[in-house]
């Protein structure tokens, strides 16, 4: 699936799960095609354990170390990744202290965050700004409806708001559909007068 993606003929940049059987692989991948890659870092949602982020997951009861030896373990497997976003979430990401002890890591390595922004009281955003780490928030879901009607909606709002916003970040899945759609609407970008950029153009200012 991550090959497939790899054939659009857009700028996509891959966020991956690390520790997962083919993680470093596919960075690898990626990053020969030309393509700009982070790490999609799993971090405790609301619901924690019913709720379960996966294995390297950042929790709000670590400790500092333990925090840093998962992101050291995340950017061993995957070198190439020039920042980091949030997979799930919306507990540790509303946790003033843990987040800062993540973005201190990221400003150390001069890397970026982007917030997913899997919950509004997230402070990923606002902190890392405080502390002059490179940093941006999503604006559009494509895919949490898994259909092709929804994520063509998606794409046509992302358009919207990246003419009013001038920018617009939006995360997708590797599912089927949002594959099938993006092939057919990539396209669409350059005809709307939309650029498709790697997300480190968009996050420095770019």
């Amino acid at each position: 699936m991550a090959k497939r993606f790899l054939n659009i003929p857009i700028s996509i940049t891959f966020s991956i799960l690390p520790g997962l059987k083919h993680s470093r692989e596919i960075a690898e991948l990626a990053t020969v095609h030309g393509h700009e890659v982070m790490i999609h870092m799993p971090m405790e949602p609301e619901g924690y354990p019913e709720k379960n982020p996966g294995p390297g997951a950042l929790l709000v009861s670590m400790s500092r170390r333990q925090i840093e030896k998962s992101l050291d373990d995340a950017f061993r497997e995957n070198p190439y990744a020039r920042g980091i976003n949030n997979h799930m979430g919306s507990r540790f990401t509303a946790s003033k202290e843990q987040m800062e002890r993540v973005l201190s890591r990221l400003k150390k390595q001069g890397l970026y965050f982007l917030d997913s922004y899997t919950s509004p009281n997230s402070v990923g955003v606002h902190l890392a700004k405080q502390m002059g780490v490179a940093t941006i928030k999503r604006d559009i879901f494509l895919d949490h409806v898994p259909t092709e009607t929804f994520v063509r909606k998606q794409i046509r709002e992302l358009i919207r708001r990246a003419r009013i916003q001038g920018r617009a970040v939006a995360i997708g899945h590797p599912y089927p559909v949002t594959l099938k759609v993006l092939q057919e609407e990539a396209l669409s970008f350059e005809k709307e007068g939309i650029e498709v950029v790697p997300l480190g153009r968009l996050v420095n200012g770019g």
